[in-house]
């Protein structure tokens, strides 16, 4: 019988307990231990001073996806055969992202709309990138210009927030409207890691975005969004709680509620959108 301590399971258990189980204590040991693996290949190869903290994050992060993809495809070897085939994938990950960080797109590159003006990346992918943003605006109202200018400044801070690869992705996508195959194709990615990277940083946007409209002199009100996501609809209250507080993805989320991923899906990203709506029509004290 595998013991109930996670340290003690090897890194193909834990990743089998995440796949079939949706193990949370499995996905943090073996988070963990992807964490300390990067580290070490970042000082090996000299290029810890390169990385961010963002970025050694990233490589987490998509070295766990590659990981669960291959189990999930079915992995024949023993443990320690798993062991060495995780330290090849960190190091391939990590080394793509170094080389990658070095010509990503800045979001000051001015790129050609289809009418032939040119403008900068950010004020061209903005709205794309944030459909829950959405608004009809008057553009003879002065008030209402300056809100959408107000608007637009926390979206491209939103927009900033991400990693120079999430945000290569988003302009691929978005911009270019390349399918999430031929993205995984031109950046040497998978498929799923690419619609993976696409959902969650859309995810964190969302969420950096949400904090702009928290911010207060003193700083980041942390109970004001909490106290907005009790205004909205019972269902989408419950789903949203979860996500702001925890971070959950829908298959947590969809499981600790006991309801369909389809509809999680649903409530999170209506969810979002009203609770942007609300965050931005909802006098904030000073």
């Amino acid at each position: 019988m595998v013991s109930a301590d996670r340290r003690a399971w090897s890194e193909l258990e834990l990743i089998r307990a995440v796949v079939l189980a949706g193990d949370q204590m499995a996905l943090r040991e073996v988070s963990s231990r992807l964490a300390r693996c990067v580290n070490f290949v970042l000082n090996q190869y000299g290029w810890f001073k390169a990385a961010t903290e963002d970025m050694r994050e990233e490589i987490v992060d998509e070295s766990l996806a590659r990981l669960i993809e291959r189990v999930q495809r079915g992995f024949d070897g023993v443990d320690v055969q798993f062991k060495t085939y995780v330290y090849r994938v960190v190091y391939s990950v990590t080394s793509s992202e170094i080389q990658h960080a070095r010509k990503t797109t800045s979001l000051d590159q001015e790129v050609a709309k289809a009418d032939g003006s040119i403008v900068p990346l950010r004020d061209l992918i903005m709205l794309d990138v944030t459909p829950w943003l959405g608004r009809v605006f008057d553009p003879t109202d002065p008030l209402e210009g300056m809100a959408r200018a107000e608007q637009a400044g926390r979206a491209a801070e939103a927009l900033a927030a991400l990693n120079p690869k999430d945000r290569e992705v988003l302009r691929l996508f978005e911009v270019e409207g390349l399918s999430t195959r031929e993205v995984a194709r031109r950046m040497g990615d998978t498929e799923g890691s690419i619609s993976v990277r696409l959902h969650r940083c859309r995810d964190r946007m969302c969420r950096t975005y949400l904090r702009t409209l928290a911010r207060r002199p003193s700083g980041v009100d942390e109970t004001w969004i909490p106290s907005l996501v009790e205004r909205l609809p019972q269902e989408e209250a419950a789903v949203m709680r979860i996500w702001w507080k925890e971070g959950g993805s829908v298959r947590e989320i969809a499981k600790r509620l006991g309801i369909p991923e389809d509809r999680c899906k649903e409530l999170l990203d209506r969810g979002k959108g009203n609770l942007a709506r609300l965050a931005e029509e909802t006098p904030r004290a000073s």
